[in-house]
């Protein structure tokens, strides 16, 4: 699911979906279809960074759950129809209800999706050495600048 997720990269405005649908043996013709289950998942993880609710994106994942259809039962997720995109689906839909959703977030810097491994569940960049020391020192700089005035 995570790869899905990160198959753009906004801050380089690049596009990598279409290797993805192929790495997964899927056609060009899904390509909208994972666009918009990427989306609706991007939005979902931009709430367990803010807050709040995202319906639309949730309504879009309930779609993409019945068009493969994925079925909740007593065990867990499954899919009635096996396919890439029902796998992501099922996956995103089992954190949901396994409660590692909220460990999955998206970057505040770079909008990459990442795990959150910190002990309070408060992380808030895809790598501290990258994203993290950007902010910072972004943070430092202004602070230092008001200072000086």
């Amino acid at each position: 699911m995570q790869l899905l997720v990160n198959s753009i990269d906004r801050e380089h405005n690049r596009e990598w979906l279409p290797e993805w649908l192929e790495e997964h043996g899927l056609r060009p013709a899904d390509f909208d279809r994972a666009r918009e289950l990427r989306e609706a998942l991007r939005a979902l993880l931009h709430v367990n960074n803010v807050g709040g609710e995202a319906p639309e994106a949730l309504a879009r994942l309930n779609d993409a759950a019945r068009d493969v259809r994925v079925e909740l039962r007593a065990g867990g997720v499954v899919l009635a129809g096996a396919d890439p995109l029902g796998d992501v689906t099922a996956v995103a839909l089992t954190a949901m209800i396994d409660g590692t959703w909220k460990r999955l977030k998206v970057c505040r810097n770079c909008e990459w999706a990442f795990y959150d491994t910190s002990k309070n569940r408060s992380g808030s960049w895809c790598s501290m050495q990258l994203c993290g020391n950007r902010l910072k020192t972004r943070a430092y700089r202004k602070r230092r600048r008001s200072t000086a005035s």
